[in-house]
């Protein structure tokens, strides 16, 4: 009985082995064209604006903050839009118009100015003081 089982074992794989073998083959040619098209995707995109049209005009202002970490606001004054980096990366804070100073405002975050003074406001926190640095 030993010896049909050694025969059995050295004739190849199981079943189970060979579907474990072929997802995992399946896996990685999924990966490796997700990966091309990624690829493809990136290579697409411009390096800039298009031909003819004029790069969108961005200010960046550095903070530094009373909690210890520097910030960047980058806003786009044309689209009446700002980003602060890291806290809302990705997200748009919106100009709000009448507002003393400056003021920008997302779901959760809101950023005023009055000169060089910054504060930074996110629900359920404590407003965090910056000055601008440059």
């Amino acid at each position: 009985m030993a010896t049909v089982a050694l025969a059995l074992a050295a004739c190849g794989p199981t079943k189970f082995e060979a579907r474990e073998r072929y997802a995992a083959q399946e896996a990685a040619l999924a990966a490796g064209a997700q990966a091309a098209a990624a690829r493809q995707a990136a290579a697409a995109v411009p390096a800039g604006p298009p031909p003819g049209m004029r790069p969108t005009p961005m200010a960046l202002t550095s903070l530094a903050c009373e909690d210890g970490q520097a910030r960047t606001l980058r806003t786009f004054p044309e689209q009446g839009i700002a980003i602060l980096l890291p806290d809302g990366e990705g997200q748009e804070l919106q100009w709000e118009r009448g507002a003393a100073g400056l003021r920008y405002a997302g779901p959760d975050l809101v950023v005023t100015a009055q000169g060089t003074r910054y504060t930074i406001a996110r629900a359920g926190a404590a407003p965090i003081g910056c000055t601008a640095t440059g």
